[in-house]
């Protein structure tokens, strides 16, 4: 789906510092968020492990200072306080040379200077742009934009070698031609833009299932083709070892126009995006946004519906500050998997599963599109076997081979390992 018609430009906000109850470690891993965060104490809770803020840093000399240095120190020592690593953001419009110098300056403020102590830790990942294949302002060829990234991402070099520099998420649809992510991703390499990038993204939004009102917009197994074709790109460029990370994604809940989609179909979609993601060897990926952010300011369009908590806006609204299926569905997706490490996983015939470990305890996420196929699944435990909803709810807890129709919504097998058949098993005699 991408941002289309919705984006109108850069979102600008005022966002209160939290008052949090406790500073603790950071984590950095693979569960994220990203976007305006209104009310940082959601996140006592939501012990997600990266996240950028939703503001950009202009590389420009009158940085140093200024409103929008408070503002960034502020959401950067927020994240902190929370736990949670943060990963600033450039916003890479047609900077010229000069670009360079104030990177540096930034970076070295964040890294190893005031900025980091005022922060609590030094920003260590610095994403370059944002769709730069898009539609909106800072759109361009992908030779421009490997122009842009040599001037910014030199001044981040210069003052952290250290540093991972992020490549601007790119986007992709079947309409967008040469500016699709694949062929722009081509040639943004060729042009040598790989020397200057750690770290490769892309943005995944879509819908929860299939809409004939909307056939074009993407569900979230498109995430299969676009990360199989960028490691094959990045292999033919020398860069098979650079990881990838997905810095935006979601789907939404309510109405927008024609297409109705409830909070139990975004809570699915959520928890399908993020396991697909993982088992695809994704690094990081970051649900965007926390809270609806009136980002169309109509409470009716994709991004204005696409938060975890209501903000009071809509006909689909249910209330200020209630939060959605989504909210406790990724609540606890982080509570199960955090840490974790992927085991294995199958994608076959419309059932997807991923089982996780951590610890001692055996974890696999389990679903059925039903637009693909309909019917039970049997399942066949190793040992005693607990099926749960991607909210927490236990259910029954299995000893033998049973038989479970999903809908939508996964589950959660946890104890041991168990064997997932589509079929059921053959009779025996007794």
């Amino acid at each position: 789906m991408g941002k289309r018609v919705w984006i109108v430009g850069l979102f600008l906000a005022i966002v209160g510092s939290a008052s949090g109850t406790s500073d603790a470690p950071l984590r950095d891993g693979f569960l994220g968020i990203s976007g305006i965060i209104p009310d940082f104490t959601y996140f006592d809770e939501l012990k997600v492990e990266c996240a950028t803020s939703g503001f950009w840093i202009g590389p420009s000399a009158d940085f140093a200072g200024s409103n929008k240095e408070a503002l960034h120190t502020r959401q950067f020592r927020d994240f902190v306080h929370y736990g949670i690593t943060p990963i600033g953001t450039f916003y890479l419009g047609n900077v010229d040379a000069s670009a360079a110098d104030a990177a540096r300056q930034i970076v070295e403020h964040y890294t190893s200077g005031e900025g980091a102590a005022a922060v609590g830790a030094p920003i260590l990942a610095w994403e370059v742009g944002d769709e730069q294949n898009g539609v909106w302002r800072t759109s361009c060829s992908p030779e421009e934009y490997a122009r842009r990234v040599a001037i910014v991402a030199s001044g981040i070099r210069a003052a952290c070698p250290a540093c991972r520099i992020v490549m601007g998420g790119l986007l992709d649809g079947p309409a967008m031609g040469d500016m699709a992510l694949l062929p722009y991703l081509d040639q943004f390499l060729a042009e040598g833009g790989g020397e200057w990038i750690d770290v490769y993204a892309f943005h995944y939004y879509g819908l929860a299932r299939p809409s004939p009102l909307s056939p074009d917009d993407m569900l979230y197994d498109s995430a299969v083709p676009i990360v199989e074709g960028m490691r094959r790109l990045l292999a033919n460029h020398g860069e098979a070892d650079a990881p990838i990370w997905v810095t935006e994604m979601s789907t939404f809940s309510g109405i927008l126009g024609p297409i109705e989609q409830t909070e139990t179909e975004q809570a699915a979609d959520l928890v399908k995006r993020f396991v697909l993601l993982w088992a695809l060897g994704v690094e990081k990926a970051l649900w965007t946004y926390l809270t609806e952010p009136q980002f169309e300011g109509t409470g009716v369009g994709f991004f204005d519906q696409s938060g975890l908590i209501y903000d009071g806006i809509g006909p689909a609204d249910r209330g200020a500050g209630v939060e959605k299926v989504g909210y406790r569905a990724f609540a606890h997706l982080v509570d199960r998997l955090a840490g974790a490490t992927l085991v294995d996983w199958s994608r076959a015939d419309g059932v997807t599963w991923a089982r996780f470990r951590r610890g001692g305890e055996t974890v696999t996420v389990l679903w059925q599109d039903p637009w693909v196929r309909e019917g039970a699944l049997w399942i066949t435990p190793a040992s005693s076997l607990i099926v749960e909803s991607i909210e927490g709810t236990e259910g029954a807890r299995h000893a033998a081979t049973f038989s479970l129709n999903l809908g939508i919504e996964p589950v959660y097998l946890l104890g041991g390992e168990a064997a997932i058949s589509l079929s059921a098993p053959p009779l025996t005699s007794p």
